[in-house]
């Protein structure tokens, strides 16, 4: 047990550490240099190359819905136990046979078969997934506005999946 802690908490670093240099190549308008990149497939021999075909084809998306939502306790509607929801956010990714998977906004789940049938303590990721966190650094996530129904839909799927 403290071998697969100490082995997920090195694992974490050197990813922040990936994405944090990526970050500073995109921002500084710097091409991710090829030690970079070879890290990266270190870090996710069989990800790597797919997330990156994903990033290239532009495949990641944030969708968003603008329209509040009331969620109430078991209460009557009062102010006080309301809470508004100023807009629900989730990403999409567009597999690489045009199939799109829904990745949750803030925490790693993918709708992918990938990430269901391999995930285990030392495969955490799917290529949806690194190409998101990827996409998020390199700062080329497109924004897209959808309707609170596709949003409910959306959603749905992603608790459904995580069932």
């Amino acid at each position: 047990m403290a071998k697969e802690f100490q082995y997920c908490q090195w694992l974490n670093i050197a990813v922040r550490g990936i994405f944090t240099e990526i970050e500073k190549c995109c921002s500084n308008k710097q091409e991710v240099t090829e030690g970079i990149l070879a890290s990266l497939h270190t870090l996710f021999p069989l990800q790597s190359v797919t997330a990156l075909d994903l990033i290239d084809h532009r495949s990641v998306s944030l969708m968003t819905s603008s329209s509040g939502n009331i969620l109430s306790k078991k209460k009557p509607c009062t102010s006080s136990n309301n809470f508004k929801i100023s807009g629900r956010k989730i990403y999409s990714c567009l597999g690489s046979l045009g199939t799109p998977y829904l990745i949750s906004y803030t925490g790693f789940t993918c709708t992918c078969p990938s990430y269901r049938h391999n995930l285990d303590a030392e495969n955490l990721w799917c290529p949806h997934l690194l190409a998101v966190q990827l996409s998020i650094a390199m700062g080329i996530v497109q924004q897209k506005q959808v309707t609170e129904d596709v949003m409910k839909t959306m959603l749905s799927e992603l608790v459904m999946f995580d069932d």
